[in-house]
């Protein structure tokens, strides 16, 4: 409520690991993990700097960009 959004930039680091932007500062990860239960398949991690909520992991890749901003625009700190 009354945040300013703001976009998101990704960053690759790793085939693995991507960074997350926002105005061009560091605001979290999203890891790569392959899926042991589901031979072949993987899921990615979004991590958020000082978030309390913990890790969320998203099996779709393509809401990946949606997920990462609903949480940074409901940061409990920011």
């Amino acid at each position: 409520m009354g945040r300013f959004r703001t976009d998101l930039t990704f960053r690759r680091i790793t085939p693995e690991e991507s960074r997350i932007y926002q105005d061009g500062t560091i605001v979290g990860e999203v890891y790569r993990q392959e899926d042991v239960l589901n031979a072949g398949a993987h899921y990615y991690v979004i991590h958020l700097s000082e978030d309390h909520r913990g890790p969320v992991k998203v099996h779709d890749r393509a809401r990946i960009r949606d997920t990462a901003q609903r949480l940074v625009d409901t940061h409990p700190l920011w």
